[in-house]
């Protein structure tokens, strides 16, 4: 008993006893199943007796496994996996960009970042960035927020980049997720864009809400905030909707100055002044 109480879970006294009076339980469901097989009292109660012994017996059993297996090779491999993520940056990975039932989500966690927004630049990069500046999208709300507080407040400002509708870039995306299509459905979406952020200069003069065209670059999306950006590969998607990762990176971090970086690369190769007119 002594050595038991020294591994894991089991060097607890109470999780101990917990675990030794429901497998006592247990037993005795079983004999009374047994021996009085045809009593009805008898059988309720054995199922009652089973149902409790179970929900804490089992999980008990579990944990205690879960914590021998960090003891192992294959779960120090596991936890290396994570501190890995850490040193690199990364705080959340989401499996992709959509919403899901569950409260924490990718859709969910990028609009509670703008929410939350109260100092500083937010940077897009995206072919078109239509999911954020379309009115009925996920994003439109809280960007719309964003821009009513930075209306009055200078220390707010709000940057885009999307591609310029003439790039190769947009041919090339627009063959790809929409070969049966002659017209540029790409295209009409960044025309959309711009149209939209032109609405919201022009609703909050004084808000700082700029946007440039690049001409051509990784088919990714990138928004960047202080505390942190959120990064999508769609390069590597050949279907829209793209249902890749997004990977969120912690500011100070790596892969975020990197990032941060890519974005002011490309805003200071923007074509045209800020917020170009699109022929």
């Amino acid at each position: 008993m002594a050595k038991l109480t020294k591994m894991g879970l089991l060097k607890y006294p109470v999780i101990l006893a917990w675990l030794v009076a429901s497998f006592v339980l247990m037993i005795i469901s079983i004999l009374m199943g047994i021996f009085m097989p045809n009593e009805t009292v008898v059988i309720v109660a054995a199922a009652l007796l089973s149902q409790a012994s179970g929900s804490i017996f089992f999980p008990i059993l579990v944990g205690y496994f879960y914590d021998r297996l960090k003891e192992k090779e294959s779960g120090e491999a596991i936890w290396q996996v994570f501190k890995e993520f850490s040193d690199g940056g990364i705080i959340r990975i989401y499996k992709d960009r959509e919403e899901s039932p569950y409260p924490e989500n990718a859709v969910s966690s990028l609009r509670q970042a703008f929410a939350n927004h109260t100092h500083g630049e937010v940077k897009l990069v995206g072919v078109s960035l239509r999911v954020f500046f379309n009115p009925t999208g996920p994003f439109y709300d809280v960007i719309r927020n964003v821009a009513s507080v930075a209306d009055t407040n200078p220390n707010i400002r709000m940057k885009a980049l999307i591609c310029n509708p003439g790039s190769p870039e947009v041919a090339n995306r627009n063959s790809i997720e929409n070969p049966q299509t002659k017209d540029s459905l790409i295209e009409r979406d960044i025309r959309l864009t711009a149209a939209n952020i032109k609405v919201l200069q022009t609703r909050f003069p004084r808000a700082s809400v700029e946007y440039g065209l690049y001409n051509e670059a990784p088919y990714c999306t990138l928004i960047i905030f202080p505390d942190r950006c959120f990064y999508s590969p769609n390069i590597l998607s050949k279907e829209a909707p793209v249902r890749l990762p997004l990977i969120v990176f912690r500011s100070g971090s790596h892969g975020y100055r990197v990032l941060n970086e890519y974005f002011e690369w490309l805003w200071s190769k923007r074509v045209g002044s800020k917020n170009p007119t699109i022929s």
